[in-house]
């Protein structure tokens, strides 16, 4: 990224809480202390001064023997939904991430509860998130559909977080916008070096949320739900702080997608009991 000329937050990888010291020092306080190894934000610490640190650093190093050290970055977080042959690469969408919402009983600060496609923003950060995908797809060589996260800082600045060679969660939230076959889509880019064209948006916004369980329960049957995915079979157990399912809903502003979303997850709440 660095020879690339895009924006990152600096990062040390350290294994033991002396590094872990010298390196907040060196980048500067606040920062982020996360496992090398991870998934969807969990287990991702905050700290402020060293005293923080180390409490971070103690409790993450049960789980991994590197831990990065990197400077917090304050923004908007988002991802950048991408499609790319060996000739050509196309954004199909900027899309906003939706971290610790509390309605969904999600505590840690930086864990993934979802989405919402598009995220809106100004032609020019839109413009800076193309000419970044398009670098670092190149770079690597990438194919098909691919994801990067970014934070998006107060100035406007995108610093890039990750690059997922992968299919991302929005993966359905950017069919329903969209109005393509995402999954058909990778396989011609990657087999056949064609990408779709996209005619314009099909529905205007689409609303991705991960409902979180709040105790032990017994899961109740969700199949008469159609916005319900990732349905769980009817009367086993969910542990307390345990994915439940997700929810897709459609909407023509972001709040209407993301509050019919909302109101759809109270419902599910509702109908828990405890097991």
């Amino acid at each position: 990224l660095k020879r690339l000329g895009i924006a990152y937050p600096e990062t040390a990888t350290v294994k033991n809480i002396d590094e872990a010291k010298e390196a907040a020092a060196k980048i500067g306080y606040p920062v982020v202390a996360k496992p090398v190894k991870g998934f969807g934000g969990v287990n991702i610490k905050t700290a402020w001064n060293s005293k923080e640190l180390k409490r971070a650093f103690l409790k993450i190093s049960c789980l991994s023997e590197e831990i990065l050290v990197q400077r917090l970055i304050n923004g908007l977080h988002a991802s950048i939904s991408l499609l790319s042959t060996t000739k050509d690469i196309k954004v199909l969408t900027i899309n906003e991430q939706l971290l610790r919402l509390h309605f969904l009983f999600q505590q840690q600060p930086f864990e993934y509860c979802g989405n919402i496609v598009p995220l809106t923003v100004d032609d020019s950060i839109f413009k800076r998130c193309r000419h970044i995908a398009e670098r670092i797809a190149s770079h690597y060589g990438l194919q098909g559909s691919n994801g990067i996260d970014l934070v998006i800082s107060k100035k406007g600045t995108p610093y890039v977080m990750e690059v997922n060679p992968r299919f991302q969660g929005t993966l359905e939230c950017v069919e329903r916008v969209l109005g393509i076959n995402l999954v058909e889509s990778h396989v011609d880019a990657c087999l056949h070096d064609y990408l779709p064209t996209i005619k314009g948006r099909e529905s205007p916004f689409c609303t991705r949320l991960i409902l979180y369980s709040p105790n032990r329960v017994i899961a109740p049957d969700l199949t008469a739900f159609r916005e319900v995915r990732d349905v769980p079979l009817s009367g086993c157990i969910i542990e307390k702080g345990e994915p439940l399912c997700s929810i897709i809903t459609v909407g023509k502003n972001r709040n209407f997608s993301f509050q019919k979303a909302r109101k759809l997850a109270k419902a599910i709440y509702n109908m828990l009991h405890p097991a």
